[in-house]
């Protein structure tokens, strides 16, 4: 299967989403304008998981948690490389080890943005570039 030029490319399947590397979700999908911050996006996907976390494993819990936390570091410039690269693997331990779809899924957002979206994250929280 040829690949879509942009995920508006291609039919809104579980298939085709899943060999792209893209998530249907619970059937849901979430649209915004250009206007929208999506590294605030992504720090919601996070601390919506911090909340509605049943606390029955670590990496959905603390993960969570720290994600919040670092979202916010690199939207205050706080060593912001380092933090991104913390992102990253902080994601990739929520994905791998979390023990239910809620916690497994939650990263999906956050790495979503990071991939299509990195400016966003060059952006303090006021909206000017740091």
């Amino acid at each position: 299967m040829r690949l879509p030029e942009s995920q508006w490319d291609m039919p809104l399947d579980y298939e085709t989403f899943a060999e792209v590397g893209a998530g249907v979700g619970h059937g849901g999908v979430v649209m915004f304008d250009d206007s929208v911050d999506m590294a605030e996006q992504a720090r919601f996907s996070m601390e919506f998981c911090k909340v509605e976390s049943c606390g029955k494993c670590t990496p959905c819990r603390i993960g969570s948690t720290r994600g919040v936390e670092v979202i916010d570091r690199i939207r205050a410039n706080d060593n912001r490389e380092a933090n991104l690269t913390l992102l990253h693997d902080l994601c990739e331990t929520v994905v791998d080890g979390s023990l239910c779809a809620m916690g497994g899924m939650t990263p999906f957002p956050v790495q979503s943005a990071l991939k299509h979206f990195p400016d966003d994250f060059q952006r303090a929280a006021n909206g000017d570039r740091s």
